[in-house]
């Protein structure tokens, strides 16, 4: 009885950091709606370097809380400074991640790419749990239709506007829809010529317009791809390498591919955007800290609950981003508010439900 306690204190734990980790997640974009910084209309491209210099440097801070790896890892006292190699291609599926993200949304809008690629990611982080990682499912029914859940909630509250202009009549400006997802960033930094694209397309769709709509779909499946999968790198290392050990070599691969695809996006574009280091790097530095405060909680969160359930909690960042969009920002309002807390509560009664896939009753 002793051990089935500590079992469901750990697990109870565990879900606890995933909620957080979620919060995190769903809120590290949020500073760069602060109106000081919306106005420098900083380009997505700059805004994943500056992100990802947060990233970084808040990666080292992990050096200073090793002592309490064992506990997290259960392996023996690991090196002084542990630097898995595996860990940069973490941090490079992170920027990859965000760098695709900025690719799909002026080609298919904002609300269809979070919905293609929060769903991708739910699948994605699913199938490497339990295929690859042999996470065991008990009730595979159940796992099925959260999954089903968790989809329909994303989607939910990917097009909690277009659904209340849909359902209830109401004037829907679709110039005006606002990032939700944590991967959506603000994108003000669009030439203005692409800023239309950047929400939904309209639905006379010229021939010549179906390239572009591919491309944004392949960029949107690709950013649920490498971000369904940034943490799987973490299942290969040594356990004496793993858990906090890990993050000072995630952050070196942020740090070395964010350069890289802002070098290939001046050379393939040749135009510098404007960089606002005054007024915009520090709120970079800011919002990456917080994204690596929610990879901390994944990392903590994983080893209790296993990387099936773990990730795909994660996935209600979005309901969190949108939050900050009704209460902070005043993104969304009207009956769309009643769309998004309902699609959020299918979210998180898919959450529940998968959680509840892995327990024995």
């Amino acid at each position: 009885h002793e051990d089935t306690f500590r079992m469901a204190v750990a697990a109870g734990v565990g879900y606890l950091v995933a909620i957080l980790s979620a919060f995190f997640n769903g809120s590290f974009a949020s500073p760069f709606n602060f109106p000081q910084v919306k106005r420098c209309a900083l380009h997505p491209v700059l805004f994943q370097l500056y992100v990802s210099i947060g990233v970084f440097l808040s990666s080292w801070l992990a050096l200073a809380f090793l002592k309490y790896n064992k506990s997290l890892t259960g392996a023996d006292d690991g090196p002084s400074f542990p630097f898995p190699l595996l860990g940069m291609l973490g941090g490079a599926l992170f920027v990859l991640s965000v760098a695709f993200s900025f690719a799909a949304i002026p080609n298919i809008g904002l609300a269809m790419a979070q919905g293609i690629w929060g769903g991708t990611a739910i699948i994605v982080a699913f199938i490497w749990g339990v295929a690859a990682f042999g996470n065991e499912i008990v009730t595979p029914g159940l796992a099925g239709a959260a999954i089903v859940l968790l989809l329909s909630g994303v989607v939910g509250i990917a097009f909690c506007k277009n659904i209340a202009a849909y359902l209830f009549g109401e004037d829907f400006e679709q110039k005006e829809q606002e990032p939700l997802a944590a991967n959506a960033k603000d994108y003000k930094g669009v030439p203005e010529d692409d800023v239309e694209h950047l929400n939904m397309r309209d639905k006379d769709t010229p021939p010549n317009e179906v390239r572009k709509w591919m491309t944004g779909v392949l960029c949107a499946i690709a950013v649920g791809l490498a971000g369904g999968s940034t943490l799987v790198p973490l299942n290969y290392v040594p356990k004496d390498l793993g858990g906090l050990g890990f993050l000072p070599a995630f952050g070196c691969g942020a740090m070395i591919t964010s350069p890289l695809i802002c070098l290939f996006w001046i050379a393939y574009t040749r135009e510098i955007p404007a960089l606002h280091i005054k007024e915009t790097l520090w709120v970079g530095i800011l919002s990456g800290t917080l994204w690596n405060l929610g990879n901390v909680c994944s990392i903590i969160a994983i080893p209790a609950l296993s990387y099936s359930v773990a990730y795909p909690i994660l996935q209600c960042a979005l309901f969190v981003a949108g939050l900050w969009g009704i209460f902070v920002f005043r993104e969304i309002s009207g009956r769309a508010i009643i769309v998004f807390f309902v699609a959020g509560l299918i979210l998180i009664l898919g959450a529940i439900c998968l959680a509840l896939s892995e327990i024995k009753l």
